[in-house]
């Protein structure tokens, strides 16, 4: 058993191995998909859901253990929202985006996390971290106010991280992630109704006025220098990766679970299905075995970039060498480029399998849906991060802060 050290106090916490939590993803698998459209008509992310994952351990994967975490390497959380994204991808991306905050407590400043779980090792945040609302600086601190889109999760969570412009004292305007803190703002739980990652529970925050303490942000042009300030407090190798990758792969892990699901189902539904018009089988149709052989190449690649490239991160980081820059651009459009191809596959199988598919009580229209939702985000958006790629391979030009 294993003892955990939580301010001064000792705590025993069974940590359960990467295998099991596996096994626990897996074993969560039929409950997940039997309530999918129930979480889509939800809007969000089921409370026995939420439960379910916090009592497996995987809000604790990536968070640091003087805080009752478990200070994984991001594989073993992108294993698990994988695998969780085949059954119910809404509760997937949600799981995603919360889960990988408590590994960005772990950049920011360690009062960060004293303010987060001192009390309680359970407490979550949401996000938003585009500036869609403002925040000025003031003694102390920062005033923060407007309305963000898009916090998926803010229904698990009681804390939210809201991106702001802000005029610093030097003159210059730095990209702010301010933590909010419980009762200084609001969800609209009538702004969220889309038809893709429909029970993610992305909704609008809404700050009329609160303030933030000066230590409480995540500085992205700190993120962007590798100079977060957390590193020299979180040292464990999780904590040595950089910030943009480490979330674009978040994201990229949910359409990687949603592509297999796509192949089970497709593999499952036309070994089945036998033509309408000529009754002949379609595990016979040429058409159906190029596009099954096709989509699959696709998926099988993107599982072995993501292993590839955190393979490549894990040996700089045993040389005790920072990441190189270059590759730090490489790895985002990486993951947009996963995510596309994953999206292409899911969109291949989707239109070879016939209209049938399409009714509400089958699955592959929720993958298609949710698919091309999820690799809409800006984050993971392949035109946005392929023209970056290209232009730093041509120019040494980069343009993209959330590296």
């Amino acid at each position: 058993m294993a003892t955990v050290e939580i301010h001064g106090s000792t705590q025993a916490a069974d940590i359960p191995s990467p295998d099991e939590l596996r096994r626990r993803a897996r074993a969560m698998g039929p409950a997940l998909r039997a309530n999918a459209r129930k979480c889509e008509d939800n809007r969000s992310m089921l409370p026995e859901t939420m439960e379910a994952f916090e009592q497996a351990g995987f809000y604790r994967i990536l968070q640091p253990k003087a805080y009752g975490g478990f200070e994984y390497w991001p594989t073993v959380f992108y294993d698990v929202v994988m695998e969780v994204a085949r059954h119910c991808p809404s509760s997937a991306w949600a799981l995603g985006i919360v889960g990988i905050h408590n590994w960005e407590v772990g950049l920011m400043h360690p009062r960060v996390a004293e303010d987060l779980w001192e009390k309680d090792t359970s407490t979550r945040f949401s996000s938003s971290y585009a500036p869609f609302g403002k925040a000025e600086r003031v003694d102390g601190g920062y005033r923060v106010e407007g309305r963000w889109s898009w916090s998926s999760g803010c229904d698990q969570a009681t804390w939210v991280i809201v991106g702001a412009l802000v005029d610093m004292e030097a003159g210059e305007k730095n990209h702010l992630a301010l933590l909010v803190a419980p009762g200084d703002y609001e969800i609209d739980h009538a702004s969220w109704d889309t038809s893709g990652m429909a029970g993610s529970g992305s909704k609008d925050i809404v700050i009329k006025s609160a303030f933030v303490p000066a230590y409480r942000v995540h500085n992205i042009s700190e993120a962007y220098e590798m100079a977060d300030p957390g590193r020299a407090a979180f040292t464990a190798d999780t904590y040595k990766l950089a910030f943009g990758t480490v979330f674009a792969f978040a994201l990229t892990s949910v359409l990687i679970g949603i592509a297999d699901a796509a192949l089970d189902f497709y593999i499952d539904y036309m070994s089945k299905r036998t033509n309408a018009y000529n009754g002949t089988s379609f595990k016979q149709d040429p058409l159906a075995q190029q596009t099954l052989a096709d989509a699959h190449s696709l998926v099988d690649g993107a599982h072995l970039r993501l292993k590839r490239d955190f393979e490549e991160m894990a040996g700089c980081v045993a040389r005790g060498e920072e990441i190189p820059f270059a590759r730090r651009v490489f790895y985002k459009w990486d993951a947009a480029n996963i995510a596309k191809q994953c999206r292409d596959a899911v969109n291949m199988l989707t239109h070879a399998s016939g209209g049938s598919i399409f009714s509400h009580d089958v699955p592959m229209q929720r993958l298609f849906r949710d698919a091309n939702a999820g690799s809409a985000h800006l984050f993971i958006n392949h035109q946005k991060n392929s023209v970056n790629f290209g232009a730093f391979l041509l120019s040494g030009q980069n343009s993209d802060l959330m590296l």
